[in-house]
């Protein structure tokens, strides 16, 4: 694991219980039955009763639980120790059987030496990540023939923008760098003035173009690449109800398969 992610971690296991009591993850909720799945990734994902899920990037396991809940068969990974201790104890609290693994994605294949019908990541993961290849790479060695991959996550564009008197403005090429933005906050999207003492992150923009070509050169058929309002409000994106509001994507997804 490189300097970049070490520190990164060390914000995500210092983050992670204060996400756990927070009301944005609601995890009471959970316990008592609410699914953290939305409309888009149940859609595209489809039907996953009897299959074999891997969840990348899990986090504190409330999707991963809920695929459970949905009939599959899942793996949650992360590389985070603090965020899996808490998926664990919900994991336990809610009679839910699932496996978490300690690792970052490129390790993770090898770690866990199997394949799975759904490769699953969601929300807020590419940004953490500095080598799509690598991303791409481990994405595949975890599918098995026929299996399916997908993605869903903040469209980068709501990375490169930032909310201005009402408007919005240019914070940061869209085409991203090779070195990492650092960011150095007492929070995140769910928090605010927690008190970090880890609270720098660094964080990449990687264009849609970047991240479904990384994809095809790794072997995935891409099946389709959708772009969508965000369904929830987004620190650096934020869309309207109004149907005569002008929209920009703050979400994206892809689906493909070997």
């Amino acid at each position: 694991m490189d300097q970049h992610a070490l520190v990164n971690r060390q914000f995500w296991d210092e983050i992670a219980p204060h996400h756990a009591a927070s009301d944005f993850y609601a995890v009471r909720k959970f316990i008592g039955g609410r699914d953290t799945l939305g409309e888009i990734e149940l859609a595209e994902v489809g039907d996953v009763a009897g299959k074999q899920l891997v969840h990348l990037q899990c986090h504190i396991g409330l999707d991963t639980l809920s695929w459970v809940r949905r009939g599959a068969d899942v793996t949650g990974v992360d590389f985070s120790a603090e965020s899996l201790r808490i998926a664990r104890e919900l994991a336990a609290q809610t009679g839910l059987p699932a496996r978490f693994v300690e690792s970052d994605v490129v390790a993770a294949p090898e770690l866990l030496d199997r394949t799975y019908d759904v490769v699953f990541t969601s929300r807020g993961v590419l940004m953490w990540l500095g080598d799509l290849h690598a991303w791409a790479t481990a994405c595949v060695r975890f599918m098995r023939p026929g299996g399916v991959f997908y993605l869903l996550d903040i469209h980068p564009l709501a990375m490169a923008v930032v909310e201005v008197d009402g408007g919005l403005s240019l914070r940061s090429s869209y085409f991203g760098n090779v070195e990492p933005a650092i960011t150095n906050d007492d929070g995140s999207y769910a928090v605010r003035d927690v008190g970090l003492t880890n609270s720098e992150t660094y964080e990449w923009i990687h264009p849609v173009g970047d991240v479904v070509s990384a994809l095809v050169r790794a072997g995935i058929t891409v099946e389709f690449l959708h772009e969508f309002p965000a369904d929830e409000p987004h620190p650096s994106i934020h869309n309207r109800d109004r149907t005569d509001n002008p929209q920009l994507p703050g979400l994206f997804s892809v689906r493909g398969h070997l």
